[in-house]
This record gives C-alpha cells, structure tokens and sequence, in this order.
C-alpha cells in the first residue's frame, strides 16, 4: 500500500512528529508514506526527507483562522493550482489511499475527490474556531471514506456526534522515552542549568503558542515561589514567528513577576528525553488540546505531570492515578497540584510508574502503527459508502 500523507502546516510540532513516526512504522509493514506540505517552513521536510521519505511540495499557502483575511485569500489563490498538481502527483505515485493528516489538508481533500482516491481524514484539534470547524466537518462529510479523531474530545468541536469516527491516539516511543537510558539525567542538566541538588525542577515542553496558557503557569510559579525557598522552571520549546508578540508578553510578565532567575527559556531543543528526566514535576498549562505528546512523553519518563483537564488529556491520565489534573485558566489550581506533587516525592513515584504502564499498554508507536494501517484499509474497503465517487482509471 501506498500512503499520501498531507499535512497543512510544515512546521515541527505534534501532528508532524506523529506522522513521522507512524510513518516509520508502517514502512516496517510494507507501507510506503510520501508526505505533502505547503509553502513554509522547511524544517520537517528536511526531518522526513532525512528519513528516507519523498516529499511533495510546494502545495499552497496554508489556511489559517478566518481573521487571517489577506493570508486566506492567498491560500484561495492558490488552492485550484495546487489541488490539480497534487491530483497529477497522486496519479503519478501510484497512491492507494491520501490521508489528510491534520484538520486543516483541505487541498489533499479536493485532490483525493478529483482523482478518485480513497480519503482517510484525520482531524486532531479543538482550535479550529467557528464557522471554519463546521465548514471543514461539511466538506469531511461530503469526501472522506473514513473520519479519525486524535481524541474523543475532538467529535463534538466537528461532529457533534453526527458521523461515525474511530479513535486514533498518537504515539510515544516509549525506548527512546525511557528513564532507565536517561539514568544521569538530572546531575547533568542541573550542572548545564546550574541548579543545586535541593531546588526542584518543574519544566514544561510545548512551543511558545497562546493556546499552551504560559501566562497561567508563570502567575502560578509566583505562586509556588511564595511557598518554596527556590524552584527553577524550564520552559522548553520553539519561538514562532507567528507568536513573537505573545513571547514578549510572556517575558513582560515574567519582568513583572520577578521570576527573570526562576523561568528559562531554553528554546527548541532535540534532548528532550534528557530533560524530562531531570524534571521533578512536567507541568502543562493548555487552555485547550487535543491528544498533546508532550503528555505522553512525560508518561513513559516516569514523570510526575501536573496537566489542566482539557480535550483529550483526561482521555491520556487519570487524576490521582497517572498525575494531576486542574482547570484550565486557573492559576490557584496549578499552583496547588505543583505544591503537592513537589511535597509528595513518593506520590510523584507512584503515579509516574502507573504513567509509563499507560503509555506502554495504549500509547505504544506500534499500537498506533496498527490503527492507522486499520484506518487506511477502511477507508479503501468501504469506499463508496459515504458519497458516490468515480472508480479511478490508472
């Protein structure tokens, strides 16, 4: 079998290091993957390139929110152009089955209808704001042989409960997510951050983005600071381009809170196993998410996790058995569940534990390996079955 992979936004980030790895694994299966992206930036498709994957591109401009009207019409432009190449090159590779990867693959979309190719879609977010989300659930409707969700939580932003879905959780590795092969992790991080031995370390990884509630972990380290003689809060991830205004409120605030010492920005970083095994305690701050990895990263490190209960992360932990679940927005909250999970070290053991046999049993890359072949056999079995399509001429 062959796959198009189409995702719309080429930036590194979950739904891409997802799609790398489940790409990887079904290579191992005799599932060949060529991956599709648009205009942007270049740093996955030197990854999936590196890793042996032939990439499309360009395809067109990305779509974005509808307040992004100049950046939209571009997109609109470009679209009929773009979708008849990708038709051409769907023909040219001989694909059996084009998977639009994230919410927004609208193009791989028109292209798989043109060209008659079976359509697997997988949407994986629960920011897509109004009307766009109904528009793109319509369109879903109306083209896909068969619908996937990154979550549960993630049928009602669309759906509300009016197709049939299947479930297909993203992975985490758990061999290279593994604190036994990270056993100096801690001494050598510190000695990089220059953090004694006794000042506890509550780290989070997420690119700088509104939507990963930064603001709300930094007023609850005011917080935390107020009880604690000392902490250091290392925040690990990319700076966008698109969110360099947010990155300035966040270091204003930080100015503001007298936390210049306690919160480092360490940027992108590509140790991140290393750095979650230094943490005391993964804190994620979301106001909104669908199946984050940087959860089930913390999960098969063994790490104590402090996460707000918001998409799917209650689908991913449970509270008092895998971590600590708080509201969204609620700076009171955190603060409390990073208080006691600090005071707590054979509670953040016992949790931790339970986290990684989760991760292991139900976020394994091989079990998600095996949903997205299942996914891709569906949709070419039950073509036809959602809307009356052309039977493709090779």
């Amino acid at each position: 079998m062959r796959v198009l992979t189409s995702l719309a936004d080429p930036r590194v980030g979950g739904p891409q290091l997802r799609s790398l790895a489940v790409a990887e694994g079904l290579r191992d299966r005799g599932v060949e993957t060529v991956f599709h992206l648009p205009d942007g930036d270049d740093a996955f498709e030197a990854m999936a390139t590196d890793a042996g994957f032939d990439v499309i591109r360009p395809g067109p401009p990305r779509l974005y929110p509808p307040r992004r009207v100049a950046a939209n019409a571009r997109f609109v432009a470009g679209l009929g152009p773009a979708v008849h190449r990708l038709a051409s090159a769907i023909d040219r590779y001989g694909i059996d089955v084009v998977h639009a990867g994230m919410t927004l693959a609208v193009p791989a979309a028109l292209a798989a209808r043109r060209s008659g190719t079976p359509l697997a879609w997988f949407f994986n977010d629960t920011g897509t704001p109004w009307p766009l989300n109904r528009g793109v659930a319509r369109l879903a409707r109306a083209t896909a042989d068969e619908l996937a969700l990154a979550a549960d939580a993630v049928q009602d932003h669309f759906f509300d409960g009016s197709v049939s879905t299947r479930t297909v959780y993203p992975p985490v590795d758990t061999a290279a997510f593994d604190p036994e092969t990270e056993p100096d992790a801690g001494r050598s991080v510190r000695n990089e951050l220059g953090v004694a031995d006794d000042v506890p370390i509550v780290g989070t990884v997420a690119n700088i983005n509104p939507v990963k509630g930064y603001e709300y972990l930094l007023r609850a380290v005011a917080r935390v600071r107020a009880r604690v003689d000392s902490v250091v809060v290392p925040i690990v991830g990319k700076r966008l381009e698109s969110r360099e205004t947010y990155f300035d409120r966040l270091r204003s605030l930080r100015a503001r809170l007298g936390l210049e010492n306690t919160v480092r920005f360490l940027g992108h970083r590509s140790d991140v196993p290393r750095l979650l095994g230094a943490f005391d305690v993964f804190v994620l701050p979301s106001v909104r998410e669908a199946c984050p990895i940087s959860v089930l990263e913390a999960m098969a490190m063994r790490t104590g996790i402090v996460a707000t209960r918001v998409g799917g992360v209650p689908e991913q932990l449970d509270d008092g058995t895998h971590g600590w679940l708080v509201p969204p927005t609620d700076p009171d909250a955190l603060a409390t569940a990073i208080l006691e999970a600090l005071a707590s070290p054979a509670e953040r053991r016992r949790r931790g534990a339970a986290a990684r046999s989760r991760a292991e049993a139900e976020f394994s890359v091989e079990r998600c390996v095996d949903r997205h072949r299942e996914f891709y056999e569906a949709a070419r079995s039950e073509r036809g079955s959602r809307s009356a399509e052309p039977v493709r001429a090779r």
